[in-house]
């Protein structure tokens, strides 16, 4: 059924946006993975250029994964997107189909995102992607139940022994696991690249002894359900994005009862997951240098913090210092000289799926970290060799 519905999406994303369609020149299409109301508050906040340039800005909302087929299906022929959207784990893959933007972005520009961010959007020593909407993870804790949350490893597994299934993981089968694991392979010394280091085993090691005290539907959670979990107080810690405390505080649940804090540190400090959106130009826009004025209107810091304030988006611009979103947020604005991006490989999708059947094994099979590596990724048909592919940004 699944199967059936993307199909369907993609049989209309082609019908409206290929070969035979035909883009207003006054109009510039970008594909978002948005909701239908995110789409309507960006249509509104892209007004000045709109203005500017007199045009109209059309906002498509869709799916990560069905911009990704739009934007293969249309490469090497006259598309009709313009900009499009990709989730961080894609661009390995998408890149051959987006064009270089290097002149597009200035070194003022490049001020707006970390080193780490820029690292994540450049293969082969060029530029394809820039960053839109950057987020990364934090600890999300019940300051009335957790009033000192915790640090270090040793008070996260101290905390889910003294309160058994109050600690959730995102431990569907999804990207998400890998959000929430890797911070703790990174910290440990480890490396999505070399899943049978010291360092990589360690870090399964301690979420294997974390395993017995995980709340029980954390083998299902993801980042709705595990957030709902959180504010109905069956879950007092978890690790999420930074809508979570945005979703908290529309419920009258945040400050009062919620609060965001650091990941706990591990033996190598501390390490969180870059996530968020990036733009490119498809090799098939039909408006290329409309698409790179829009590119570089986004990229100044008063269209950032428009942005931010009008889109609710956490990225490259903090609170105000002293503000709620001062107090909401920081446990982000701790974490964001530690954001840390997982490889740009073309082969990610792979690479994650294997990662993500060697961590449930270890959560919820009880298997040693070793055999669970062994298993699942380093004895697998279609093993991704991250280190060694040419096309990755290692960090």
């Amino acid at each position: 059924m699944r199967t059936s519905t993307r199909l369907l999406a993609l049989a209309l994303a082609t019908l409206l946006y290929g070969c035979h369609a035909s883009p207003e020149p006054d109009q510039l299409n970008i594909a978002l993975a948005v909701f239908p109301d995110e789409a309507a508050r960006y249509e509104s906040f892209v007004a000045d250029f709109e203005s500017q340039h007199h045009m109209h800005v059309k906002v498509f909302a869709q799916t990560y994964t069905d911009i990704l087929q739009a934007m293969r299906v249309q490469a090497g022929s006259h598309g009709s997107l313009d900009l499009i959207e990709l989730d961080l784990a894609m661009l390995g893959e998408a890149h051959s189909y987006a064009e270089p933007i290097d002149k597009v972005v200035s070194p003022t520009a490049r001020g707006l995102f970390s080193k780490e961010a820029w690292d994540a959007a450049t293969i082969d020593r060029q530029l394809y992607f820039v960053p839109h909407r950057l987020m990364w993870q934090a600890m999300i804790y019940n300051r009335v139940e957790v009033p000192n949350p915790p640090a270090t490893w040793d008070e996260l597994e101290r905390f889910a022994r003294e309160h058994p299934g109050k600690l959730a993981l995102k431990g569907a089968r999804y990207e998400g696991a890998i959000c929430d694991v890797m911070p703790f392979v990174w910290t440990a010394g480890g490396n999505e690249c070399a899943p049978d280091s010291a360092g990589s085993i360690r870090a399964l090691d301690f979420l294997r002894q974390l395993a017995p005290d995980l709340n029980d539907e954390s083998a299902v959670f993801r980042e709705m359900s595990v957030l709902e979990a959180q504010a109905r107080g069956a879950v007092w810690i978890h690790f999420n994005w930074p809508f979570a405390i945005g979703y908290l505080h529309t419920k009258g649940l945040a400050p009062n009862v919620n609060l965001s804090a650091p990941i706990p540190a591990g033996p190598d400090g501390r390490a969180t997951a870059l996530g968020g959106g990036y733009l490119a130009i498809p090799n098939s826009a039909p408006h290329p240098k409309l698409a790179a004025e829009f590119i570089e209107y986004l990229l100044t810091a008063d269209t950032q913090a428009k942005l931010s304030r009008e889109l609710g988006w956490y990225g490259s611009v903090p609170p105000a210092p002293g503000s709620e979103d001062a107090i909401l947020y920081a446990g982000y604005t701790a974490m964001r000289p530690f954001v840390r991006a997982r490889p740009t490989v073309d082969c990610y999708a792979d690479l994650s799926d294997q990662w993500r059947r060697a961590i449930r094994a270890v959560l919820f099979d009880d298997a040693a970290p070793a055999s669970a590596v062994r298993s699942n990724i380093l004895d697998a048909h279609d093993r991704c060799d991250c280190a060694q592919s040419p096309s990755g940004s290692q960090l």
